[in-house]
């Protein structure tokens, strides 16, 4: 399971959740930015290194559709930020908001980068992953119907509070029952949470978590990593132990980069 080939035929899907609470303004844990702008900016980002893995001298290939859903905005639930479902990756590069130039360090070096901006950084109202879960859901089952021979969709959750419309169990298991002829779809969950402990990535075990209720909960509903996404998360921690889940908690931003990378990383391995 988690073998098949992806291939313009058979095209793999990327789902985001991007909490956009009023929380997500305050800062992430070790950085200067808030937690608003750290996750805005690595999806982007992750969207646009996915876009130059797929680049070929003719153009994009459509290896993978796209959806990015984002949830706090309003009161009311969540919305596609991109569309009203995904898109294949071809057309992404149609539907950049703006070009963004930054400053980052490499090797001890200021250089200055261009990212495509598709959404902008949002922090307000209340956490609603329920609905938010339920589009993805709705997504991930027509994807499904029409893919059975595609490699399993991975939808990627990054929040920081705890769902103010009810429990995700639920949903999140409605999602992960979800399957191609390749295995079911997989839930990663981002934990950008507020307590003072110390960044804990890919757990296997809930006793390795601290005392927290929303930890437990989001932990249950993570995926177990599948064998090839379980060897690249050793490569990157040492600690890491099969029947680790797709789950970070109290994430910086080196492990905000790292879960979207592992959690694409492998996907885009299969691409033929």
């Amino acid at each position: 399971m988690y073998e098949a080939e992806i291939s313009r035929r058979n095209p793999g899907l990327f789902i985001f959740l991007l909490d956009q609470s009023r929380s997500m303004s305050h800062k992430l844990s070790g950085g200067e930015r808030s937690k608003a702008i750290e996750a805005t900016d690595a999806i982007n980002k992750q969207i646009a290194e996915l876009i130059n893995r797929c680049t070929k001298s003719e153009g994009v290939r459509h290896y993978f559709d796209i959806g990015v859903i984002g949830y706090g905005f309003e009161r009311t639930g969540a919305d596609g930020l991109i569309s009203d479902g995904p898109v294949p990756i071809t057309e992404m590069e149609n539907i950049i908001k703006k070009m963004e130039t930054r400053k980052e360090n490499v090797d001890g070096q200021e250089v200055e980068f261009q990212y495509p901006v598709w959404f902008e950084p949002v922090a307000s109202s209340d956490t609603p992953m329920v609905a938010a879960l339920t589009i993805a859901k709705d997504w991930t089952e027509k994807w499904v119907q029409d893919h059975q021979y595609s490699y399993p969709p991975v939808i990627i959750n990054i929040s920081d509070g705890e769902s103010t419309d009810g429990s995700p169990v639920e949903i999140s298991k409605a999602i992960t029952s979800l399957s191609t002829k390749d295995g079911n779809a997989m839930l990663w969950n981002c934990h950008l949470s507020g307590s003072p402990a110390k960044p804990i990535s890919f757990p296997e075990d809930e006793s390795k978590l601290p005392e927290d209720k929303y930890a437990s909960t989001i932990f249950s509903i993570s995926s177990v990593l599948p064998e090839s996404m379980l060897a690249i998360a050793k490569e990157e921690y040492q600690d890491v132990s099969n029947g680790a889940r797709a789950y970070v908690f109290n994430a910086r931003l080196e492990d905000l980069i790292k879960l979207l990378d592992i959690g694409t990383r492998v996907a885009y391995s299969r691409v033929k």
